[in-house]
């Protein structure tokens, strides 16, 4: 595979040890429901990890995105010292390829073909570091899948998470997806994304770097899943979903449509 043009050694320090770095616009909507405004987006100032179009906007979203919000910036209080570099570097890989995840699980949960899998799994990823200009792709894919809940489970409580997911997370997580679901008249609600990003392989940092986690909420609309073609679930998106990543091809705007014929 030819390397990607903006795929730098280690020894160029642009994996957030040195001076040279950018940022393009992530490629994400707003993250209120339903609003598909992509200019401007500001941060949540509290946990960093969502993005608004408006003040209106992050006011109406509140209910909704609290729990997360609670969980993500009480892991960015705990660190004195500021932000770890692992944990900075996969907040901006979330947000520049949010709309890949939310693909990777409508096609990983195959939600095409069976809506009520969203209940019964959810999409893991493990994470190592690489070297790279933009702050947003300093990551290479280790391993992704889609797993069944209990199983997502086992994996957290291997890393010692399992009991915050458990008593704070989850149960967050299945509020905030009944208020959507009643919001959206049924037509929304949220898969989950569990990324485990540790610092290991070839491109490890030098230093100590204690992993980091990050437990991502996807909105899935209907109408963007009926829009899919079917063919589109025929790939084996674990690999597209590596390539991606590796390439630095995060997926554009997804929004709901009407649906392919």
């Amino acid at each position: 595979m030819t390397p990607h043009p903006k795929a730098h050694k280690a020894s160029d320090k642009t994996d957030g040890t040195g001076p040279q770095e950018y940022e393009e616009a992530a490629t994400r909507f707003c993250s209120r429901d339903n609003c598909f405004n992509y200019k401007d987006l500001k941060e949540c100032a509290q946990c960093k990890t969502v993005r608004y179009c408006s003040k209106e906007c992050q006011r109406k979203d509140w209910k909704l995105h609290k729990p997360t919000c609670a969980y993500n910036a009480q892991q960015f209080a705990a660190v004195e010292g500021g932000e770890p570099l692992l944990q900075r570097n996969l907040r901006h890989w979330v947000a520049r390829f949010y709309s890949t995840l939310v693909s990777a699980a409508i096609r990983g949960l195959d939600l095409r073909f069976d809506w009520d899998r969203i209940d019964q799994g959810g999409i893991i990823i493990g994470l190592e570091p690489r070297p790279h200009l933009n702050v947003g792709s300093r990551w290479r894919v280790g391993m992704v899948a889609a797993r069944p809940n209990e199983s997502i489970f086992e994996m957290l409580d291997e890393v010692g998470m399992m009991e915050r997911f458990r008593d704070e997370v989850f149960p967050g997580h299945e509020e905030a997806r009944k208020r959507l679901r009643e919001s959206s008249g049924g037509r929304s609600d949220y898969a989950y994304v569990v990324i485990l990003a540790s610092n290991c392989g070839p491109d490890a940092l030098e230093g100590d770097h204690p992993p980091t986690y990050r437990f991502t909420p996807v909105d899935v609309h209907r109408e963007m899943v009926n829009r899919m073609p079917v063919e589109f679930f025929a790939v084996n998106w674990r690999e597209e979903f590596t390539e991606q990543v590796e390439e630095d091809r995060p997926t554009k705007h997804l929004a709901p449509g009407p649906p392919n014929r």
